[in-house]
């Protein structure tokens, strides 16, 4: 019984730390690329690997934080909020850019995902419906 329990124990942990290096990559190439949209300082791979490693850490443990208290969604809404304000701020004082800038480039990073994730979508789904009308 314990071993069973250790052993899914493990798994989590493992899939936690998963998705946390996908969040870290995720976020520093679109926050890369936003930044390219506007003058800042600072928009080398390493500073912006940093400022994404630091906002991911913030809201990781700002979403621990609250799920622990509670379970409810609204608690992970405001988890979120709070972790945008915040790295928002940290965006702005790295980068040398202004808090508005900050969220303009936000927004740039996330349409930028947008768009490169719904590509890969097409991609995935012409190569399925290529590879079914072939076979």
């Amino acid at each position: 019984m314990i071993l069973q329990v250790t052993g899914t124990l493990i798994w989590l942990i493992i899939i936690y730390i998963l998705i946390f290096v996908f969040f870290l990559i995720f976020l520093t190439i679109f926050l890369k690329i936003g930044l390219a949209f506007v003058d800042s300082e600072k928009t080398e791979f390493g500073s912006v690997f940093a400022t994404a490693l630091i906002c991911t850490i913030v809201m990781w443990l700002l979403i621990v934080l609250f799920n622990w208290f509670s379970n409810a969604f609204i608690w992970l809404i405001v988890a979120i909020i709070i972790g945008l304000i915040i790295c928002w701020i940290i965006i702005a004082k790295r980068h040398e850019i202004g808090f508005g800038t900050a969220i303009f480039v936000t927004i740039i990073a996330v349409i930028a995902a947008v768009i490169i994730i719904i590509l890969i979508i097409l991609a995935i789904g012409l190569l399925i419906g290529f590879t079914l009308w072939v076979f």
